[in-house]
């Protein structure tokens, strides 16, 4: 059996039915793959950030009150429809250096649009700071206030948990206890030649209450710390006499000395909260 090849239609002159009901059916075929290839891709496309990773990276989290859209109340920003005024009416995450902003209200660039009167968990990262403050919506998760709200709070445990269990595997002794005494020493070892990030250390002694991790053979044991105000050792805790905490201290080995334990990190010094976590992750 052969097959007849088709004639293309001479010039001037419209193509057979035949032909053109192939063609469009083509062109069909085409659009429909083409359809399920954007259906696939989206398919793929990445689902949006759990409340775990959203609590992590932002640096602001807020329950808030939507108080009227397409405003700011920064002098700085052109208000368009991405943009609201709301009111801060609990904070659940704050960086170290906001100050607390419940009760006042806030601009927030919008991820997606609101309406006035809306409550909702606000997921924000620090964009301005003026007369007020300006704020980045990273992501919005689906789910009640409540249910959010409670997302948050596990996710904060969890990764305070996280956090100090490295903090913890990297330290070589952990203890709680009172400064006894401090003072600056020009003894300290050097760890190089005298630059402006000289930590200029100081000792600390301290009366231990209680051992975390490692060992101790006294009852008090002395520490160096950075006294330097410079900004590569200024976040380092600087002990004071009488001060109670826990503290993370590091073996450290200067080019010209004998090791020495140390402060060498702005999180060697647990907050209370911090303290009693890692109290009880470190029980047998």
């Amino acid at each position: 059996m052969s097959i007849e090849p088709v004639a293309a239609a001479p010039p001037g002159r419209a193509p057979r039915r035949d032909t053109a009901l192939s063609l469009r059916a083509g062109l069909a075929l085409v659009l429909l793959a083409t359809l399920s290839g954007i259906a696939a891709q989206a398919s793929l496309a990445p689902p949006a950030k759990p409340v775990k990773d959203l609590t992590q990276s932002a640096e602001f989290i807020f329950r808030g009150t939507v108080q009227k859209t397409g405003t700011a109340n920064l002098s700085i920003v052109e208000p368009d429809a991405r943009t609201a005024v709301v009111r801060v009416d609990e904070v659940l995450k704050a960086s170290g250096t906001l100050d607390d902003f419940t009760g006042q209200e806030v601009t927030v660039f919008l991820s997606e649009a609101l309406k006035t009167g809306d409550q909702r968990l606000f997921f924000t990262q620090v964009r301005l700071l003026g007369e007020s403050l300006g704020v980045q919506e990273v992501g919005r998760p689906a789910g009640s206030l409540a249910e959010l709200q409670a997302q948050v709070g596990s996710a904060k445990s969890e990764l305070l948990r996280e956090s100090l269990a490295m903090r913890l595997a990297g330290a070589d002794l952990v203890v709680s206890g009172r400064v006894r005494s401090v003072r600056a020493t020009e003894t300290a070892p050097q760890s190089g030649p005298v630059t402006e990030h000289d930590p200029q250390w100081g000792q600390a002694v301290l009366e231990i209450k209680s051992i975390l991790k490692g060992q101790a053979t006294t009852k008090t044991i002395t520490f160096w710390y950075p006294g330097s105000a410079d900004v590569m050792w200024a976040p380092v805790s600087k002990p004071a006499v009488g001060q109670e905490g826990t503290w993370l201290l590091h073996l450290h080995t200067p080019e010209n000395g004998a090791a020495v334990l140390a402060l060498v990190d702005s999180q060697d010094l647990l907050t209370a909260g911090e303290a009693q976590v890692a109290a009880g992750m470190v029980q047998p």
